[in-house]
């Protein structure tokens, strides 16, 4: 190995033991100390990470200013969005320019660049990127691309133990808050509703009389708990109407729009005049009336977040005008800021009893019952919402040993799994009784020195799974076969789609463009010239040869036009045995295709049926296109119907030549 390759793998090793760094022992400056290892491996300028903040992307270990990155905000959105929607390609290769990033490509070899983005995903979230700053002006060597194979997932381990870190720190400061709340709000002014004392709080410290806290669901659907601050004038009816939220008939609406609004701004919105018409979001005529019986002058409104989603708004009313300058609107801001914590601890607390009341739900109500056998096999316990499933008369079954209420083959086998379980395993056994299939997991009860003085068992009856889940394979099978059913008509009509727009666009018998279809390009394009060709003395080959022998003869002579024209010229059918051309090139480089058509025609005989065979040939009027004066649909028209002149001409000069018309005047 080579000192490069030594060095390469011992930065390597460096990073892998930064990377291995536990939780509760990895930090952001482990994360710090991992890029510059990083750096070193990439010849880099420059390795950090990223991670989504509220509301920027925010660099670990940088004090800084995120809007004076060197990447400008957006430019971190839109490579994370590039990444994390091609989650089977999440390395993306930037070229940034005056702090703006302009191209974002998967990464490869080659391909020059200046950062290299790579998504780090975790547990939680796929929000933290590593960002390498090049620049790579000839692209990543293969070994580079390789490489960063190997960087990525050991980031992503070593983010990942940081947040462990930072997960338990958080969940930790919400306990104690939890805990310091639990607390003060014991006083039964506030034990009907902790929120209030928040609101209460608040109030004391802004000096605004009146501060309502609604929460709303995710969705901003609702409003699911709203509080308001205890004051002097709490027992009036107008204190009671906005606590119940019924201060206007559309008061509720209000509140979700006023909401909406901020959760899609991201900012406060302040109201510093109630009796202003011109303001209609927080409030409109019909709450004014309320207002003014609330002594309510101005507002300041901010929303409160939890990751990104919009969980409650903070509302301060003032019995005074306020103007909601710079500095008041700092000081009201960090008192939300000081106020989220709290909130989101009560978010957390009210999931947590959700979730809890959910699992009682689903314990007392699922196809689960519990028993618990001493060691001879005597039930001890018999509990669940489904033990009927077994026996009606449950009562009778405890104190009773099991081995004596089932059959003998039943019994051995149960037998063996208590003899199991007492000798200290937990394991899971599958049983059939009276049709039905239930599985049991079993496992030792102990007493304080650990030795085993039962077995518990915990039984759910597994049958209606068990069919669903063959049916459900039966489901996917019958799925995956209308599946491919649908998949192949979707390719038939979508090769019928393109064979009628090809149809559209082309003549059925020669394959050159239609009418219209050349028309439109002749439209489009800004031809230099236009050709206009005829068979001679066509009528005689029908006469003579029939109609198939025609065919065959506008097929062969569309074929000659192509040939002789080749890139110059576009060639349509423009009816009967009358072909157009449309050029590109100068009108002598024009004339000499056309001269080269009308000698290819005559050269080329026809191959007809039964051997036979018949040589055509073909006149050409050429005119120049594009007058200065004209359009381009008048252009295109005026020099069509010059070339049809110069084709007649053409034809009554002995046919088999080319007229070529004069520029038009």
């Amino acid at each position: 190995m080579g000192k490069a390759g030594k060095g390469m793998s011992g930065t390597l090793g460096a990073l892998s033991r930064l990377a291995s760094t536990p939780p509760g022992t990895a930090t952001v400056e482990t994360v710090v100390a991992a890029c510059a290892e990083i750096r070193r491996l990439f010849d880099a300028d420059d390795a950090y990470v990223v991670r989504s903040g509220d509301p920027a992307f925010v660099r670990l270990g940088d004090d800084g200013d995120p809007a004076q990155y060197e990447i400008k905000q957006r430019g971190y959105w839109y490579a994370w969005r590039e990444a994390a929607a091609n989650p089977g390609e999440p390395n993306r290769l930037l070229t940034v320019t005056d702090r703006l990033v302009g191209d974002v490509v998967p990464l490869s070899a080659q391909v020059p660049a200046t950062h290299i983005a790579a998504i780090l995903p975790g547990d939680e979230s796929n929000s933290e990127m590593l960002i390498v700053r090049g620049p790579w002006p000839d692209g990543l060597s293969e070994d580079q691309v390789e490489l960063l194979g190997s960087v990525r997932p050991l980031m992503a381990y070593l983010i990942g133990n940081v947040l462990d870190s930072e997960r338990r720190e958080r969940l930790q400061g919400q306990m104690r808050v939890l805990g310091e709340i639990a607390e003060a709000f014991t006083q039964a002014e506030h034990a009907d509703n902790p929120l209030s004392a928040l609101a209460t709080a608040l109030s004391r410290a802004s000096g605004f009389a009146w501060v309502v806290i609604l929460v709303f669901d995710p969705g901003i659907e609702r409003v699911i708990d709203r509080a308001i601050n205890v004051g002097r004038h709490s027992n009036t009816e107008t204190a009671e109407r906005g606590k119940r939220g019924q201060e206007s008939e559309n008061s509720g609406e209000r509140d979700l729009l006023g909401a909406r609004h901020m959760a899609w701004t991201r900012q406060p919105y302040t109201v510093p005049d109630v009796g202003d018409p011109n303001e209609q979001l927080l409030v409109n005529d019909e709450l004014r009336h309320f207002y003014e019986q609330a002594h309510i002058l101005s507002m300041a409104s901010f929303p409160v977040f939890t990751k990104d989603a919009l969980y409650a708004t903070i509302t301060f009313c003032g019995s005074e005008q306020h103007a909601f300058d710079e500095t008041e609107m700092g000081f009201l801001g960090s008192l939300v800021a000081q106020a989220g914590p709290t909130m989101r601890a009560f978010k957390l607390n009210r999931e947590l009893r959700e979730t809890d009341q959910r699992l009682r739900a689903v314990f007392t109500n699922a196809p689960v019952f519990i028993t618990v056998f001493e060691p001879d096999g005597t039930i001890v316990l018999l509990e669940g919402a489904d033990k009927g499933t077994i026996a009606q008369e449950t009562a009778s079954l405890v104190g009773s040993r099991i081995y004596d209420l089932v059959p003998g083959y039943f019994a051995e086998e149960l037998r063996a799994n208590l003899e199991r379980g007492l000798a200290g395993d937990s394991f899971t056994a599958d049983m059939q009784w009276d049709g039905r299939d239930f599985q049991t997991r079993f496992a030792p009860l102990r007493d304080h020195d650990g030795s085993a003085t039962g077995v518990i068992g915990v039984t759910t009856d597994e049958s209606e799974r068990l069919r669903a889940t063959r049916e459900l394979q039966r489901m996917n099978i019958d799925l995956t076969a209308a599946m491919e059913r649908a998949e192949a008509s979707a390719r038939e009509a979508e090769a019928s789609r393109l064979r009628a727009e090809y149809l559209a666009q082309h003549d059925a018998l020669t394959g050159v463009l239609s009418r219209r279809a050349w028309f439109e390009m002749a439209a489009s394009r800004h031809p230099s010239a236009i050709a206009v060709f005829d068979v001679d003395r066509f009528k005689r080959v029908n006469d003579q040869y029939g109609h198939p022998a025609g065919d065959t003869v506008l097929k062969t002579v569309a074929e000659s036009l192509g040939a002789a024209i080749g890139e110059d010229g576009v060639i349509g059918r423009l009816g009967g045995e009358e072909f157009g051309a449309l050029f590109n090139v100068s009108v002598a480089d024009a004339e000499r295709a056309c001269q080269r058509a009308v000698e290819l025609v005559a050269a080329r005989p026809c191959g007809l049926s039964e051997g036979r065979v018949v040589s055509v040939t073909i006149s050409a009027g050429l005119a120049p296109c594009r007058r200065a004066s004209d359009n381009t649909k008048d252009a295109v028209a005026r020099a069509y119907d010059i070339a049809d002149k110069a084709l007649y001409e053409a034809k009554n000069t002995g046919r088999d030549r080319l007229v070529t018309a004069p520029a038009a005047a």
